[in-house]
């Protein structure tokens, strides 16, 4: 009987938690100035878990990726890898999916590995749950990543 409980309990929490995650990230690549340069980045990013989708263009300066179903990536962690291959990551266009709590007024975006604080038009659109946004995420210091970022709504899905 403890062990029905127990398989029921993580498959119950498992769920939830594999809903909280980045989908899609268009990052800004500051730095990547020829055509050996983007094609190193868009390898160096494709040996990360969870990626489905890698595509580096120099034309755009950005790294455009897709993320599989139940990924633990963090944005915090595709920013340090694109440092580590010798560029700065600047601002991000994201789609997260997470748990939305609202504190004192602001709302939080809570996912697997990272808290998004919201701001924005949308913000007055905004109800406690599970929710799905597109949003830009500002530049921060590639020497100080944080695991709280401040993103800007710019879709609700």
């Amino acid at each position: 009987m403890k062990r029905i409980a127990l398989i029921m309990v993580v498959a119950v929490f498992g769920t939830i938690s594999s809903d909280a995650q980045i989908t899609k990230v268009d990052q800004e690549v500051f730095g990547m100035d020829c055509a050996p340069c983007a094609y190193g980045l868009e390898r160096g990013l494709k040996k990360m878990d969870g990626l489905e989708k890698v595509r580096v263009s120099l034309n755009d300066g950005k790294a455009y990726l897709e993320l599989s179903e139940n990924n633990s990536l963090s944005l915090k962690q595709i920013q340090e890898e694109v440092k580590k291959n010798g560029f700065s990551a600047k601002k991000a266009e994201v789609v997260i999916e997470g748990k939305l709590i609202e504190k004192n007024n602001n709302f939080q975006l809570h996912t697997e590995t990272e808290t998004y604080s919201l701001s924005g038009d949308l913000v007055s659109e905004l109800k406690p749950g599970k929710m799905k946004l597109k949003g830009i995420v500002q530049d921060e210091e590639d020497d100080d990543l944080p695991s709280h970022w401040k993103i800007n709504i710019i879709w609700i899905f």
